[in-house]
């Protein structure tokens, strides 16, 4: 939204039940009330019990019990509604607003699909008469609404906004998106952006890809990032990768795309930290793996410049995942950074339709912090997790593809090719691996 709501405007929150709207609003005035005071007045109509919502906000980080009628006073226009209609409700709403001095004002539980409510005229009139009153009397308000099969058609224009929340399932898996559809005053990021209802309230994860650019594009550098595989260091002009690219080793299940990844991640000291993600091993298990071949994983943890993440796979949102991954590499100071398997990434509901694009905003992100980093990928997986996506398409978005593959006489032999070094002159671009290829870490 590049901000937040204006004062003096009325906001529609519609969605189906369940969907995180009487979380929000509630969210929303306690935490304005921490921020500067605002004192909030909160009607219901057709929703639930004041004790039965105070009780479910009671293990919610931002709830207050004794903001509770004082910060954020509830009421409820129930009896008016059934007795006199909306015109009564838009009286308690004025008064009460009034006496308590209220700069926020919540009606929850206006259920279109209620034929009591009257014909689409009633409701005009009624929002009409919440914006009449929001603008009289300097409020902000937040009409939330089930809508359902109804439209709500002539009030749409004129509100300052509306805001559309849905659980949109697929297949066997559920992902809460919202879409603001019209905002008067300023830009705002278009489509749809998924969220989360945790015990902090709802936490929104703006479509990555759709961000606006603010950040300066990095000038290619001479500087090297040794790889950890002695030869390919040795091959390379500048020693290693170009700092800040993006690299993707593509292998089938036990080509030792992970070794290669561990080799990466061990050369990291403090000041030239690398970020771990997997979602295969944890923690302890890479330690081990990479113990037999050598490398210190467990050193480089417990000194700091090493930091694994283990990332069980969940029903999580594709820019859940991008938002939390570019949070972990600001906050730990990353300047390495290896995701052991894309297909973890790809096994999210949008990556077939948005994959592409996020992938390629992703790396942008980080090269524009100067992070040079390593993916892992298995095609057949990505295709399973992916539905059946190629990974073509994205390994066209890095600086550098190389391929792993069993060289075939030997057991501990691998076949190294290197398909693309974008910027960097290789003596050479194929490679056997044995064990001694990986180069010793640095101090």
């Amino acid at each position: 939204m590049h901000g937040g709501l204006f004062e003096g405007g009325v906001y529609i929150l519609e969605g189906p039940p369940g969907v995180g709207k009487t979380t929000l609003a509630n969210q929303i005035a306690y935490q304005a009330n921490t921020h500067d005071g605002t004192k909030t007045l909160y009607v219901t109509l057709l929703a639930e019990s004041h004790a039965r919502m105070i009780q479910h906000m009671r293990d919610q980080t931002y709830f207050r019990p004794q903001a509770v009628d004082s910060a954020v006073i509830y009421v409820s226009a129930y009896r008016e509604l059934e007795q006199q209609g909306l015109k009564a409700v838009i009286d308690l709403v004025r008064g009460e607003v009034a006496r308590h001095q209220a700069t926020l004002f919540v009606v929850d539980g206006l259920v279109l699909e209620n034929h009591e409510l009257g014909p689409d005229e009633r409701v005009r009139q009624f929002v009409h008469g919440l914006q009449s009153l929001a603008s009289a009397m300097g409020c902000t308000g937040l009409l939330l609404t089930s809508g359902g099969n109804r439209s709500l058609n002539a009030e749409q224009t004129m509100v300052d906004g509306i805001f559309t929340f849905e659980d949109y399932m697929f297949q066997w898996r559920a992902e809460r998106r919202v879409q603001i559809r019209k905002f008067r005053g300023s830009a705002v990021e278009r489509g749809k952006h998924t969220f989360c209802i945790t015990d902090d309230g709802l936490r929104f994860f703006p479509r990555l890809e759709g961000l606006p650019w603010t950040r300066p594009e990095p000038e290619p550098g001479d500087t090297g990032v040794p790889t950890g595989v002695r030869p390919l260091d040795e091959a390379s002009r500048l020693g290693g990768f170009p700092q800040g690219s993006s690299t993707v080793v593509v292998g089938d299940s036990g080509a030792g795309k992970t070794l290669l990844a561990l080799a990466f991640a061990a050369q990291a000291t403090l000041e030239d930290r690398c970020l771990l993600l997997t979602s295969a091993a944890s923690p302890g298990g890479l330690a081990r793996f990479g113990a037999e071949f050598g490398l210190p994983i467990e050193e480089g943890i417990h000194s700091g410049a090493l930091e694994v993440h283990w990332e069980p796979q969940e029903d999580e949102s594709m820019d859940e995942i991008g938002h939390r991954l570019l949070r972990l590499v600001d906050e730990f100071g990353s300047r390495r950074l290896v995701i052991d398997g894309l297909a973890a990434l790809a096994d999210t509901v949008a990556f077939p339709e948005r994959g592409y694009r996020f992938i390629g905003r992703l790396l942008r992100e980080f090269r524009a912090r100067g992070i040079t980093s390593v993916f892992t990928l298995d095609p057949a997986a990505l295709a399973s997790a992916a539905g059946g996506v190629s990974g073509e398409g994205l390994v066209a978005w890095f600086d550098n593809v190389l391929e792993l593959s069993d060289a075939g006489d030997a057991v501990d032999a691998r076949e190294l090719v290197v398909r693309k070094m974008r910027g960097v002159r290789l003596d050479r671009n194929r490679f056997r691996l044995g064990l001694e290829a990986f180069a010793t870490p640095r101090t």
